[in-house]
């Protein structure tokens, strides 16, 4: 059986190349920063300092890498972001779907009430000024918990799961309150094990907000040892007694080489892990977006 062919029209061969370059070109200038600051970070100091670096190394090696992963105060920062990462991710994760899960679900006397509630609070932001005062009315100052508490849940994922948990049939949940299962465990049973795209979704998009933190931790974070890795960059890019205490004078580093580095360190995380979850986080999106 011959294969049939749809020969597409000049004017959408057209369309499509002038799609492509667009986003060929939106990708390019996304990505030239990133093989601008690994060129620098793998550079000597002479040629980051005589601005001959553009997008690959000169004079490559590793120095900068090792100054940096062995400062001890860049190596707490990251321990305190991995773990401020980890427990908030969970944390964060177990909260939203305990709210989700009787948001969605029509028996619910307050689910009305509380869904204009949440609206409101995605539409409108706290000031700041206010904000910060309560926080520190909480006891959320210069603690592990100011790291993570204010930014524990995100009302846009929140609305994601309420939305997934919707498309549910309730014909499954029905079942399984006539097989005797409670709420909590018709939940954790059956509910959870088939919302593993929207967890990704989810766990991916907390996960990515906590790593980035920069605005909580600054406002609500004034001792060093409690600095995250953010908090660290800052200090570096900005103070000179941070590049001090890293001996760059003594080493011979270049400190915009030093900058670099700690940025790629920062962002390395991230950029490993969002490919082995991106097809989870573009089916999560994507759920609930299109009503049939």
């Amino acid at each position: 059986m011959d294969k049939k062919t749809i020969k597409r029209s000049w004017p959408d061969r057209i369309f499509n190349a002038a799609n492509l370059i667009l986003l060929g070109l939106i990708g390019l200038v996304a990505v030239l920063p990133y093989i601008n600051m690994i060129a620098v970070s793998l550079s000597s100091s002479g040629a980051v300092d005589s601005g001959r670096v553009t997008f690959y190394p000169i004079g490559f090696h590793l120095e900068n890498y090792k100054t940096v992963l062995m400062d001890k105060n860049v190596l707490k920062s990251i321990g305190i972001s991995v773990a401020m990462t980890v427990v908030g991710t969970i944390f964060s994760l177990l909260l939203t779907v305990m709210l989700a899960f009787p948001l969605s679900r029509e028996e619910f006397k307050l689910r009305k009430v509380c869904n204009v509630m949440i609206l409101i609070v995605f539409i409108f932001s706290a000031p700041v000024i206010p904000w910060y005062l309560t926080m520190r009315s909480y006891g959320l100052y210069d603690n592990f918990w100011a790291l993570i508490l204010p930014s524990a849940l995100s009302t846009y994922n929140i609305i994601i799961v309420r939305s997934f948990f919707q498309e549910i049939p309730s014909a499954l949940i029905d079942a399984a309150k006539v097989d005797g299962c409670g709420e909590m465990r018709t939940l954790m049973q059956i509910i959870l094990p088939i919302s593993k795209a929207v967890m990704a979704t989810v766990g991916l998009m907390y996960g990515v907000g906590y790593w980035n933190s920069y605005t909580n931790p600054l406002y609500l974070i004034n001792d060093r040892n409690l600095y995250t890795l953010q908090l660290r960059i800052k200090s570096i890019v900005l103070d000179s007694e941070a590049l001090e205490s890293m001996n760059v004078v003594s080493t011979g580093t270049s400190t915009e080489a030093l900058k670099m580095t700690t940025i790629i360190v920062a962002a390395l995380p991230v950029l490993c892990v969002y490919p082995f979850l991106q097809k989870y986080f573009i089916k999560g999106m994507t759920i609930g977006s299109v009503k049939g």
